[in-house]
């Protein structure tokens, strides 16, 4: 049980560590119309958790133990690890040339990742954002959406960078790149509950000055909190633009060996553009009309 603790005391303080410069989105906090359960979001949270725990997280983490320890057989492992990455994980020439499960990895590699953090990262944002999409779609076309985001994220930064080198890419994060997009077409002027180390400190003295001048606004609010909250279109602009720029270097000198896909990224964003073939139609018709959500 001790373990346990410090396990996730670890996580959540490296997390807290991530987010001093970037903000970390955990919720969506604006009013929402239609009060639905996100099965199809926690469902795929679920999915892509058992996947990797329970398959490949086994050969990565004690297969790297073993090695440590000195024990050679920790190779075998690591190396079922890395098969199962170049296997499942999307490869062009799988689809181009049918090798392997060929265009089945567009679908496979969304539900990989390549460590704890990779996982998490992306669950954390697929919860912050997915649940509101998902209720503006309905279940069934937001899981069709999550696909098609993810499948075309895979897809479109293949073609649009064919120079790469034939590397797997692996992660969920080109669907949830889709969902995010989504969600700044829907609820841009939305409010985002965000950890943000920086945005924590600078509110600080914000919040005492107007509260020395007497502002209403302010005048119950706590001077310390240990979340912010953002307007969503900031953070999705913003998460757009560090991926974009980025993706410029890619096209223009070939492969990134930055480890991160930035590309996939965009793509997956831009894919959001397709958003309102799944909005549900009473949805549809109030977004036309101008009135809230």
């Amino acid at each position: 049980m001790l373990l346990l603790f410090i396990f996730l005391f670890y996580i959540l303080l490296t997390l807290f560590a991530r987010s001093v410069i970037t903000p970390m989105p955990i919720s969506d906090t604006g009013s929402v119309r239609y009060r639905t359960i996100p099965w199809v979001t926690l469902t795929l949270i679920l999915i892509n958790a058992v996947v990797f725990i329970g398959w490949q997280a086994a050969n990565l983490y004690q297969g790297a133990q073993l090695v440590a320890e000195g024990d050679f057989s920790g190779y075998d492992l690591v190396y079922d690890y890395v098969r199962q990455i170049w296997t499942y994980g999307y490869r062009g020439i799988f689809l181009r040339d049918g090798l392997s499960i060929g265009a089945f990895t567009t679908f496979t590699s969304m539900f990989m990742h390549g460590d704890l953090w990779h996982l998490l990262g992306n669950m954390i944002y697929l919860w912050a954002f997915g649940r509101r999409v998902e209720d503006a779609c309905g279940p069934w076309r937001y899981l069709v959406f999550y696909l098609l985001a993810g499948m075309v994220a895979n897809i479109g930064s293949d073609v649009l960078n064919r120079a790469q080198a034939d590397l797997p890419g692996i992660g969920a994060s080109g669907a949830i790149s889709g969902v995010m997009g989504a969600y700044l077409i829907l609820f841009p002027g939305a409010m985002v509950t965000c950890i943000w180390g920086i945005g924590m400190v600078l509110r600080l003295p914000i919040v005492i000055i107007l509260k020395l001048a007497g502002v209403r606004s302010v005048r119950d609010a706590r001077i310390w909190r240990w979340t912010i909250r953002l307007p969503a279109w900031t953070l999705l602009l913003f998460f757009l633009a560090s991926n974009f720029l980025p993706s410029l270097d890619v096209l223009t000198q070939g492969q990134d060996y930055g480890g991160v896909n930035t590309l996939a990224h965009v793509t997956g964003f831009l894919a959001a553009l397709v958003i309102f073939l799944f909005v549900r139609k009473d949805l549809l018709t109030r977004y036309i009309a101008g009135r809230s959500l």
